[in-house]
């Protein structure tokens, strides 16, 4: 396992006007909505919940997404991992208006690549791809998935599948897992580090 850690920390306390600024400069224009009235979409849940936002961010590529940790970070704001926010439990967008720091969204969507490896028996997902992705892939080499929960057809990622509804209706067949990942974490001291579990 290996560890990046960024220069980034909470105790820069970048003001949120220049975390737009620093934002927009990594996203363009075209993939930041700071409208409330345009980013409503993705700051309301499914069924529940729904808050306010300083913006919500649309990265496409896996470097974006780290680049926008790091400027979130420095503005020491409250950060919120999205993709087809289908949960039930209020997890992928904000719950009220009463955070005492800036909330943060970042919606993983558009990051959807799949890869299948060792046969076909392990994949690896990057953080948009759907289940119904997995279901299409895995039916054209005569595979199928672990489960299929209801929410599969409705754009549920993979990795929303796998935190929150590892056995589903097929439970019987054990837990779905992840095995090795690559994520971002902040540490103890406030600081951004990359955790990569897939070298070495």
């Amino acid at each position: 396992m290996n560890r990046y850690r960024s220069t980034a920390s909470y105790t820069s306390q970048l003001p949120s006007d220049q975390v737009l600024v620093k934002l927009t400069k990594i996203l363009g224009a075209a993939n930041i909505q700071a409208d409330p009235a345009k980013n409503e979409h993705y700051r309301m849940g499914w069924r529940s919940g729904g808050g306010s936002a300083l913006a919500v961010l649309f990265p496409q590529t896996l470097l974006e997404i780290w680049q926008c940790l790091e400027v979130c970070v420095e503005g020491n704001c409250i950060i919120i991992m999205q993709a087809a926010k289908t949960g039930l439990t209020e997890g992928s967008t904000p719950s009220g208006d009463d955070y005492d720091r800036p909330v943060v969204v970042i919606n993983t969507l558009a990051i959807n690549k799949l890869y299948l490896i060792n046969d076909n028996e392990q994949i690896i997902s990057l953080p948009g791809t759907t289940l119904h992705q997995l279901q299409n892939e895995l039916k054209a080499v005569n595979r199928a998935p672990h489960s299929v929960i209801g929410s599969s057809t409705l754009g549920a990622s993979i990795v929303g599948g796998v935190s929150n509804n590892s056995g589903g209706a097929l439970v019987k067949r054990g837990p779905a897992y992840t095995e090795l990942s690559l994520f971002a974490q902040i540490n103890e001291h406030g600081q951004l580090v990359l955790v990569n579990h897939l070298e070495g």
